[in-house]
């Protein structure tokens, strides 16, 4: 777990950053908290600069976590299918392939490669 830590004059923000086994649902709302840092930001009475020196820090932020996102989604879409893929064996319609036993009218077994 990465922590980093943004200072302005007046305002003071701290972002903890999720490691990669994190879910989605944490990362969408740590997303929710720093989008709600703009909001108090753009609403505060700092000057014009802090506020763009916090904003434009809180949007490199937002970023991360955005990108964390896509990320944690792909690697979740990517073990589901690889979890569908591994339980369904192709399907045969019912044939037997390769080194198969197969009954002759004779009573006897015949093995056909």
């Amino acid at each position: 777990m990465t922590v980093s830590t943004s200072t302005a004059t007046s305002q003071t923000s701290t972002v903890v950053t999720a490691s990669s086994g994190s879910s989605v649902a944490q990362l969408q709302k740590q997303l929710q908290s720093l989008e709600q840092q703009v909001q108090k930001e753009d609403q505060s009475k700092d000057d014009a600069k802090t506020k763009q020196q916090v904003v434009q820090q809180l949007q490199m932020e937002i970023e991360m976590v955005q990108i964390e996102i896509q990320q944690a989604q792909a690697k979740a879409t990517k073990k589901t299918s690889k979890n569908h893929a591994a339980g369904s064996a192709p399907s045969t319609n019912g044939q037997q392939t390769g080194s198969a036993a197969q009954g002759d009218t004779d009573g006897t077994l015949d093995v056909v490669a």
